[in-house]
């Protein structure tokens, strides 16, 4: 819920935005506002994300699950609260805010060091350090879940040996043992890699004077699928794979063609009988000797 709702006010600021001609007349105060909002939900996911990779170092790495369930209910609220309190000085500490339509962004009226400098202590250091962070824990789970794979895949020869259930259901349940591990390594892979994916070429941008345009068209394009990723990564839970599978099945039933129906025709075609040749009383008892016939 946390991550959509960054989600949400970084994609309504960016709503917004596009539209140059509501921009421009906007007060410096309220620019301020739409800046502080969308570093904000920036930073705030990013640290949420981060809270991910602790909470995976307790879990997978230290097994530490005492501290783990211990801080697990402030994730959210410490995130939301750091992000909107790091990033706050864009409300007050630059001369001037504007709006460049040309460029659909915001120019820090400042002294470039001092600009470069304050971004960066308030917004940019933050996302960075997360970004590397999340890049070595990672690394790091996906070395650990290594390891399981390859104890499950080097005991996948003699499957695991359960009171009461039968050899084949025996085997099928540790292919689906192996199957979750795999999906959730995925899982706990791809939750760390969103940020990076999307914030990366955002921190390069800032970090270079003058960025090429391909660049600066990346480092506006990647935030803007922040949330479709985390949409992604949420729907390969792999507590909600029933759930795919129904949904999956209900769609290709609703969108296969139905079969012409040709039931009147096949009705009529097997109610036809050839005519029988009746070549005397042999042939009449050997057709109707289950039924009463009454002679004459």
């Amino acid at each position: 819920m946390a991550s959509a709702a960054c989600d949400i006010i970084y994609s309504v600021c960016q709503m917004f935005i596009f539209n140059n001609e509501f921009m421009s007349k906007l007060p410096e105060i309220n620019l301020r506002v739409f800046l502080w909002m969308m570093a904000g939900s920036t930073v705030t996911f990013v640290l949420l994300t981060v809270s991910m990779g602790i909470h995976l170092i307790l879990m997978v790495l230290t097994k530490n699950t005492y501290w783990a369930m211990r801080i697990q209910p402030y994730y959210e609220v410490a995130s939301f609260a750091l992000g909107f309190l790091i990033t706050h000085p864009y409300m007050y500490l630059f001369q001037t805010v504007q709006w460049v339509p040309t460029a659909q962004l915001f120019y820090l009226v400042e002294k470039v060091s001092v600009s470069r400098r304050n971004t960066w202590l308030i917004h940019w250091a933050w996302v960075f350090a997360g970004i590397v962070f999340l890049f070595l824990i990672t690394l790091a789970v996906n070395v650990q879940m290594g390891r399981v794979w390859r104890e499950r895949k080097n005991a996948s020869n003699t499957p695991e040996t359960i009171v009461g259930m039968e050899k084949g259901k025996q085997v099928e349940y540790s292919s689906t043992k192996r199957k979750y591990i795999r999906s959730v390594t995925f899982r706990l892979s791809i939750y760390q890699l969103i940020p990076i994916v999307t914030q990366i070429m955002v921190v390069v941008c800032n970090f270079l004077q003058r960025a090429p345009f391909w660049l600066f068209v990346l480092a506006n394009i990647l935030p803007t699928f922040q949330g479709t990723f985390n949409f992604m990564a949420y729907i390969v839970n792999p507590a909600l794979d029933q759930y795919r599978k129904r949904f999956i099945t209900f769609v290709f039933r609703r969108n296969r063609r139905p079969e012409p129906e040709f039931t009147a025709l096949n009705d009529t075609a097997s109610s036809y009988r050839e005519p029988s040749t009746i070549r005397g009383p042999e042939s009449l008892y050997s057709m109707y000797k289950d039924v009463p016939v009454m002679q004459i």
